[in-house]
């Protein structure tokens, strides 16, 4: 039997699911397995993703770089391993070796769309199902890519196919919630939200699994009731907008909140007991809440994105401010900032945030991070506002990012700034808040300060569809990009509103 034909039958043996079989043969064929492209392949997926596997599809690629299965394989062992910039060159590769290579426009087309690059994604989608490829089980990656390319109608086919394949499926529902919910449907559009619950699981979302009985609305007899955190400050911001009515009506509650907004929250809503709670995504595990020992009986607990399901079912109330800072720290970032900038006559103090931290907690909450956040240069037009004195109110964590923006002149007060109450009292001597969507944003607009929202070409579904104003603070003006990835433009109506 030649090299070949071993190698073929080796192939069968995969092919069949005969695993054991096909390592048998591979051994048989000895050291011309490892100058054989095909035989390589099959050695690293007996052998699953590892460091042995992505090695021998290396070693498949440099021995028959034309061969589009073998860039392919290579390519979904990169991904797996997180190495996404060299898996998009091998299926790139793949593809001018096999136009039609399925399994290469099937993953490069996701890959592309997490890199904001949706038009080239959707397209690879249209190629992928004229050369055969099978649409079902995918059909939640035409829904997205149709998302981010605003065709909402064609999202909306795609999640109710997605839905009819997988009837209940929690991952397709949560996914559907941000094109129901931007489109203004809450009472559709909360179940499906609730269902992050189920496809991430708490561990994911960074909530900790408290042992108390999970709270959907009903009366509490006794006992108050723990809303604690998941998400990001902003969401956080948001949802307690539904607080003060139900303070109003009676609740007991505990807050376990993130640190940068105890202090804010603690004084916000005094009839509340605030946690300060340290808890991690992805990690497994979840670090002991040691305030427990301290607090009141708990009747029962929620994380706090569940209130929109529970309190809002036809969506947020009436907008209004229910965030303010303590007169004490104001008077306090008074003193900073008169040192730093004394006030003019006629120059407005304007807050600005060009962008957020680069988080991780999934895949689509990174790319979310980098496509809302300003590059510097496209920012540069800033510069030109007249009679505007600008002043940062970014954490020091993301400051640096001022440094990229040409001509800005800037206060940074950053290295001051120890939590959200500090920010919030400097929001409180300023006129305006220009700022990418980030928690500065919420906090400005809970404040009820006027906030100039910068969006990106399809923002997250809270915001709304083409809105210019926003259902949950009062005095939002939104500024979108006109084209995916246009700051510029959006920099400019920007300058020209400033006047």
């Amino acid at each position: 039997m030649t090299t070949d034909e071993a190698v073929g039958a080796a192939l069968g043996a995969w092919a069949t699911g005969q695993r054991d079989e096909c390592l048998r043969r591979l051994r048989e064929i000895g050291d011309a397995a490892y100058d054989h492209p095909l035989a390589l392949q099959l050695w690293a997926l007996c052998r699953g993703q590892s460091a042995d596997a992505l090695a021998l599809l290396e070693r498949a690629v440099r021995i028959a770089p034309g061969d589009a299965q073998a860039q392919f394989n290579l390519g979904v062992s990169l991904q797996a391993a997180g190495d996404l910039s060299r898996a998009i060159a091998c299926y790139e590769q793949a593809l001018r070796a096999q136009p039609d290579n399925v399994g290469s426009l099937n993953n490069l087309s996701d890959l592309l769309r997490r890199r904001g690059r949706a038009a080239e994604g959707w397209a690879l989608m249209q190629r992928y199902q004229q050369a055969g490829g099978d649409i079902k089980g995918l059909e939640i990656r035409l829904a997205k890519l149709a998302m981010d390319l605003r065709r909402f109608d064609d999202a909306a086919h795609w999640f109710a196919r997605a839905e009819a394949h997988a009837p209940g499926n929690a991952s397709v529902q949560w996914e559907h919630a941000m094109l129901t919910l931007a489109r203004g449907d809450f009472r559709r559009g909360w179940p499906q939200y609730e269902r992050r619950l189920d496809c991430h699981g708490l561990d994911a979302l960074g909530i900790c699994p408290y042992a108390f009985p999970r709270w959907t609305g009903e009366p509490l007899n006794g006992g108050s009731l723990l809303l604690h955190r998941e998400q990001g400050l902003g969401d956080m911001i948001m949802f307690a907008s539904a607080l003060p009515a139900m303070i109003e009506a009676g609740l007991d509650l505990q807050l376990a909140i993130h640190p940068p907004l105890a202090r804010l929250m603690a004084f916000n809503f005094p009839k509340t007991r605030v946690w300060s709670s340290i808890t991690t995504a992805g990690t497994g595990s979840q670090p002991d809440q040691r305030w427990l020992a301290a607090a009141p009986p708990i009747a029962a607990q929620a994380p706090i994105c569940c209130l929109g399901a529970i309190r809002m079912p036809d969506g947020p109330p009436a907008p209004s401010a229910y965030i303010r800072a303590d007169p004490d720290d104001v008077a306090r970032w008074s003193d900073v900032l008169a040192a730093m900038a004394p006030p003019r006559a006629g120059v407005r103090r304007v807050g600005l945030v060009l962008g957020t931290r680069q988080v991780r907690w999934n895949d689509d909450g990174s790319t979310n991070a980098l496509r809302k956040t300003l590059p510097g240069a496209s920012a540069a037009r800033l510069a030109e506002a007249k009679n505007v004195q600008w002043i940062g109110l970014h954490a020091s964590e993301t400051a640096a990012m001022f440094a990229d923006v040409p001509g800005l002149d800037i206060v940074d007060p950053s290295p001051w700034i120890s939590d959200l109450a500090d920010t919030a009292a400097i929001i409180e001597m300023l006129d305006l808040v220009v700022s990418a969507d980030t928690a500065v944003a919420h906090l400005a607009g809970a404040m009820g300060k006027p906030v100039w929202l910068m969006l990106w070409w399809n923002p997250d579904w809270r915001w709304g569809i083409d809105r210019e104003d926003s259902y949950w603070y009062p005095h939002v003006r939104t500024f979108r990009q006109a084209r995916m990835g246009d700051w510029t433009s959006v920099v400019e109506a920007i300058v020209k509103a400033l006047g």
